[in-house]
């Protein structure tokens, strides 16, 4: 089991992978200004994400999600014309190649935004472009189909079944290296585990399974020794299967993240898991204090349990 963390490195000083700008700040620059702006902005995100990638080695932390902010306003027309892959192709491919050399498994998580099962065709086509902007990301590093996106299956609309009907049928037309990355995950309001489960089967994809957003949202007939049989065999074929995991902040704000995990919680689900099934799999935690966390998750587990994580 490797543990992860997502995008934003708190112990490394001044190193956001996510520097961004706005529309209106680059509408006052020329077109030269506007370039040189959205340049200066990628070089420091790129650089900064290797310098997180490096730190995650130094701590044999070996799994990663990217922020899917490193290219800032990546899929606005602001940007139509910025040749960014090609200009920043060496650096791309040698964060690619650091988190290959050093086995390091990297993801992305699309936007709340990115909702491919929208009943207006615009929200779908933006959706769409966010997508092929993760593909060509990961692309650009060299990272084949087995690093994954995750995306959730987005709004009911009022009818849940031709909700479902929509995100099925607008996956399916998606090119190939976006459907081959793409995995899904259960929410903390609209669709449960066993309705991600029924789209990720029918589909042939992956679930990553949130046990927090179980936990927020499920039916009084779900149970996990059902469910997570299933869950594990939707990953047989696409990689080594992952989870997601967080504390809640509190029971009167409990859809929320706390700052740390719970290592009696954590460790309460790793063995679920673990009687579940023998293959291995990965848990990316959802904490506030990202790295923080997971370290102290480690100094946690050993002093209570006398156990290595």
């Amino acid at each position: 089991m490797e543990l992860g963390y997502a995008c934003i490195n708190l112990n490394l000083k001044d190193c956001t992978p996510n520097r961004r700008t706005t529309v209106g700040h680059l509408k006052k620059l020329s077109l030269e200004g506007q370039e040189i702006k959205l340049n200066t902005l990628l070089k420091e995100n790129l650089e900064n994400t290797l310098r997180i990638l490096k730190f995650n080695k130094a701590h044999n932390i070996k799994f990663y999600r990217f922020s899917s902010n490193v290219v800032p306003l990546a899929t606005h027309e602001v940007s139509n014309g910025w040749d960014y892959l090609d200009k920043f192709k060496e650096k791309f491919l040698e964060i690619g190649n650091y988190a290959k050399e050093n086995d390091i498994r990297v993801s992305m998580h699309a936007s709340q935004y990115t909702i491919l099962n929208s009943n207006r065709k615009d929200v779908v086509k933006r959706s769409i472009e966010e997508l092929e902007y993760h593909s060509n990301f990961l692309l650009a590093m060299g990272l084949d189909t087995t690093t994954k996106v995750v995306l959730h299956i987005g709004g009911v609309y009022g009818n849940k079944e031709k909700a479902i009907s929509r995100f099925k049928k607008n996956f399916k037309a998606l090119p190939e290296d976006m459907k081959s990355r793409l995995i899904i995950e259960n929410d903390d309001k609209s669709y449960t585990a066993t309705e991600v489960l029924e789209i990720a089967e029918d589909l042939g994809i992956p679930i990553v399974f949130d046990i927090h957003h179980f936990n927020c949202n499920h039916t009084e007939d779900e149970k996990l020794e059902e469910l997570l049989p299933r869950v594990f065999a939707t990953w047989e074929g696409h990689g080594k299967p992952k989870f997601h995991f967080s504390t809640p902040r509190s029971e009167d704000d409990y859809a929320s993240h706390a700052d740390n995990i719970d290592p009696k919680d954590f460790k309460d689900f790793i063995d679920i898991l673990k009687s579940t099934s023998n293959t291995d799999f990965d848990i990316m935690l959802e904490c506030k204090n990202k790295d923080k966390a997971l370290l102290k998750l480690r100094e946690d587990f050993e002093s209570i349990y006398n156990l290595k994580i």
